[in-house]
């Protein structure tokens, strides 16, 4: 009755419904007042009654003349009534369809996501479109790498082809427009542009909710190569170690596929994998390769049955196969037994180039042996031919200080290698003070070799542990065995390691400075390396075994530490980008670190390099040029974006050319959608939360008109109605009055 009498109110007052009424009086007039003012009605009326005959029509009389006092009672109490009601706003529903390439999946061999977007937005009498019917004004918008509008009839002929998925792009677009809430059809799978979660926060503390659809299945069977790790350049016939990095999802777990690698068009390793229904790494050696070149490299999964995708089961790298030979120059004062092995090593490893030069003996070597050099090279020269300079036991003295320092700075700037091996005459002593101390990896504290106690044994570092140089190649227990051959050692040089430096191998616990002794240690300088050999004895690692872990060693070594030069490092300028393999449409961050035939760095306005497409004829070369960077003397920067797939290649112009290396890079038109094209159920969860929204399965599309909605914008509004001045009052009250006053006549009571 309550509700009935409101709602008659509310028409009155034109008020559809009437959320609140409040009750108030306009008259403070204090309650000793209106307690006089109703004793005093009510004594008046028995006063009058009293006072006058007892008519028939008594009872009439006393109702009539309480009815009039009462009214002018509320008269004057100022009577008001509050009525609090909402007012419905306009309703603007943004619907965002995933038209990116992953939506073409179809999970259960039937129809594809985009036809369940579609058919769940407009496709039935109980869809979404169907559901908020003319109530809501609503504003259809597809996405992939763009935000594009559309209409309801023109969905069924748009493809989901775009390359990519920006759904946060695309929803913060829509943050400064007037949105109530926001439908998302898609599979969230989305690989570009802002963090649709963030966004979501935004939008959602501007009071708008955001209400993913998620489309597609989470759990379908799917395996991807997810990226490849190996060094891309190698010698011919050298093990190239790969290692594969995979992802599976669960349904996968236990199931079985071939991974395929090939070099160009041949296939060279097929590999049985067992699927972990997560992410794991295989490691593939490739054994035997003698390939010229770069040469194509391909992985490829082979599918399972169901499997959703076949686009994220093949990646593509490149691997070069080095032609140059590494260049070494080794320098000795008198023969000695390490000096013949190591020749005879040095001599056997087909990677290597090698030159001799003896600083005593036989003086006419040159002369008869092409191995052997008569004098150390001038300065500005030779020396640069050169990726590893190994110093034996030669006297300082025979070299000039410009030839010391221009060694320094070939380590120091152009990224080479210096070995000294250590020999009790001149190694290292009679290097104190000389521009070579400041390369080594060792402080030099005295001009003698010092005595070693027998039972100091030499023994790898846990440092040392970790690799092949001072493993051997080996298990722990069996290289510290044959470590232990070269004990004992008799003597070893006065010296520490220096802060930041390696140590490979010590002498049993003996340490110096409370540091391992740095039996063999190298450092990092500059662009390079150098290493220290504190002994002369390092043959005896071929007693009782042969020559195979004394040629691992040198081996091992002599690659590490030539390893920067054969990745391109031993030019005057160096170009280089952030990698080697691109998708289109992606910039090429490319740097040159530029030094004059001084090793100098060059200072100016522009460095400038040509970019080519090799094996393309019509591909017109381009002139790009690079900028210095502010703070980096001779380092020059510029971004370049390659038009088309296809490989390319930049090389230095003009006279630069011969003293750069040259870049190669590659560019992919590859789908980034169908790389994990499952769907991101966590997302949605994420999205909604954000926004305050909600996940709305494709069964739950029923209730979606009813939290639309509850996201209408509606307002508070009051309107107050003031009763003691109505004119209905006071017609009542003359009624009344009249009515007694007729009455009184009519028993003639006046």
């Amino acid at each position: 009755m309550v509700d009935s009498l409101y709602g008659a109110l509310g028409k009155m007052i034109g008020v559809e419904e009437i959320s609140a009424v409040q009750w108030k009086l306009g008259n403070a007039l204090p309650p000793t007042f209106l307690g006089f003012a109703l004793v005093g009605a009510f004594v008046f009326v028995g006063w009058s009654c009293y006072r006058e005959s007892f008519p028939s029509k008594k009872g009439l009389l006393v109702l009539l003349r309480f009815s009039g006092l009462a009214l002018l009672v509320l008269a004057l109490l100022q009577p008001q009534v509050h009525f609090k009601f909402e007012k419905k706003g306009e309703s603007r529903v943004f619907a965002l369809l995933d038209r990116s390439e992953s939506m073409s999946i179809s999970d259960d061999g039937d129809e594809s996501r985009w036809g369940k977007a579609i058919q769940a937005f407009s496709g039935s009498s109980e869809s979404v479109l169907a559901q908020l019917g003319d109530d809501h004004e609503i504003e259809v918008l597809t996405v992939g790498n763009e935000l594009k509008s559309a209409s309801v009839e023109g969905l069924r002929d748009e493809a989901p082809q775009a390359g990519g998925s920006a759904i946060g792009s695309a929803m913060d677009e829509l943050k400064e427009k007037d949105v109530s809430a926001v439908l998302l059809f898609s599979d969230m799978a989305w690989n570009e542009g802002i963090d649709p979660v963030g966004v979501a926060g935004k939008l959602g503390r501007r009071g708008v909710a955001v209400f993913p659809v998620p489309i597609g299945k989470s759990n379908s069977p799917d395996a991807a190569i997810l990226s490849v790790h190996f060094r891309d350049r190698v010698f011919p016939g050298e093990e190239i170690p790969l290692k594969v990095q995979l992802s599976s999802t669960p349904e996968l777990d236990g199931m079985s596929t071939d991974l395929v690698i090939s070099l160009g068009d041949e296939e060279v390793s097929r590999q049985l994998i067992t699927y972990v229904g997560g992410q794991q790494i295989v490691e593939i050696p490739l054994k035997g390769q003698t390939r010229k070149g770069r040469v194509r490299l391909q992985l490829e999964l082979e599918g399972v049955e169901n499997e959703i995708s076949l686009t994220n089961n093949k990646e593509e790298r490149f691997l070069t196969f080095l032609d140059d030979k590494v260049k070494v120059l080794y320098v000795e004062g008198a023969p000695r037994w390490e000096y013949r092995y190591l020749r005879t090593v040095l001599m056997r490893d087909s990677r290597l180039e090698v030159k001799f030069l003896m600083t005593k003996g036989d003086p006419d070597l040159a002369k008869y042996s092409p191995e052997y050099i008569s004098e150390f090279p001038a300065v500005g020269e030779s020396t640069l031919d050169f990726d590893l300079v190994i110093l034996g036991d030669v006297d300082s003295r025979y070299f000039e200080r410009k030839q010391m320092e221009w060694m320094v700075k070939q380590v120091n700037r152009l990224g080479g290698a210096m070995l000294m091996l250590g020999g009790a005459a001149h190694t290292p002593q009679s290097y104190r003070g000389s521009p070579i101390e400041d390369l080594l990896p060792v402080k030099l504290r005295g001009d003698q070799w010092v005595p070693v106690p027998n039972e100091l044994v030499a023994s790898p570092t846990d440092e040392g542990l970790l690799g092949r140089i001072a493993t051997l190649g080996v298990e722990e227990s069996m290289a510290r065995k044959l470590w232990s051959q070269i004990s004992p050692l008799y003597q070893a040089p006065s010296v520490t390691a220096k802060p930041g430096a390696n140590v490979l191998v010590t002498l049993g616990r003996k340490r110096v400075d409370g540091l391992p002794y740095p039996l063999v240690a190298w450092q990092r300088f500059g662009a390079g390396k150098s290493m220290f050999v504190g002994t002369e004895l390092l043959w005896r690692l071929r007693k009782t075994v042969g020559r195979q872990y004394h040629e691992s060693f040198w081996s091992t070594t002599i690659q590490f530490m030539t390893l920067s030069r054969l990745l391109g490092g031993n030019e005057r300028i160096t170009l280089e980008v952030d990698r080697n393999r691109y998708s289109a449409g992606e910039s090429v961050r490319l740097h040159a670190d530029v030094l004059d035939d001084y090793l100098e760095p060059v200072e100016d306005e522009k460095f400038t390099v040509t970019v080519a497409k090799v094996d393309d004829s019509s591909f017109e070369d381009r002139e790009l040029d690079l900028r210095p960077v502010p703070g980096a003397k001779g380092f020059f920067q510029a971004y370049y974006l390659p038009p088309d797939p296809g490989d390319y290649e930049i090389v230095a112009t003009g006279l630069d050319k011969d003293k750069a290396n040259v870049i190669r890079f590659s560019v992919f038109e590859e789908s980034l959608e169908m790389r994990r094209p499952g769907m991101r159920l966590d997302v949605a969860e994420q999205i909604a939360k954000k926004s305050s929204g909600e996940v709305i399965r494709l069964d739950d599309l029923g209730t979606i008109s009813t939290k639309i909605e509850e996201r209408r914008p509606r307002s508070v509004r009051e309107i107050t109605l003031r009763l003691w001045d109505h004119p209905l009052l006071y017609l009542l009250l003359l009624l009344v009055a009249g009515s007694e006053w007729w009455l009184r006549r009519r028993l003639r009571l006046v």
